[in-house]
């Protein structure tokens, strides 16, 4: 719905473009049906669903970033593309699980081997203000923060190419 409400086109237009899509990108010779898909081909599915949302900024409601919150394809894409993971506000901080410390510059640390979210500045304050274990609980986010990679790590530094 969400896809639909900014976009105008009908849903059922764009689950077929994308279904299309990811026919193509791996190569199923079968048409794909989300009524017997396997769950890899649903996964796959999801995942260009959410890559497509965040390289064209379309606006997540609410409900639909809440029911998202432990996927991790969501979250990762949430967290590169700087939108918070709780609310969808675009422009998001980088919090991470284990602090880095004041006055570091995290376009030059490395942040391979800590687990990191994007966070608005609002939900990012919070995170500091109630700690790290009363924030997880709050927004249920125990097994939602995104490990953080060498491409990762490339990419929150700022290198093109991630």
């Amino acid at each position: 719905n969400d896809i639909e409400a900014y976009t105008g086109q009908p849903r059922d237009y764009m689950r077929y473009l994308f279904m299309d899509y990811v026919e193509v990108l791996y190569g199923y010779e079968k048409r794909l049906s989300l009524s017997d898909c396997t769950r890899e081909q649903a996964k796959q599915v999801i995942e260009v669903i959410l890559d497509w949302v965040f390289h064209n900024n379309i606006p997540l409601n609410y409900k639909t970033s809440d029911l998202l919150k432990n996927d991790k394809a969501f979250l990762y894409w949430s967290t590169v593309n700087r939108n918070c993971v709780i609310c969808g506000t675009p422009r998001a901080e980088l919090a991470h699980y284990h602090t880095v410390g004041r006055g570091r510059n995290r376009r030059k640390i490395d942040h391979t081997d800590n687990k990191v979210l994007a966070l608005c500045s609002r939900h990012h304050k919070e995170q500091h203000q109630i700690g790290i274990d009363s924030f997880n609980e709050k927004y249920k986010l125990h097994e939602s923060w995104v490990s953080v990679d060498e491409r990762l790590n490339r990419m929150l530094k700022g290198e093109v190419n991630g």
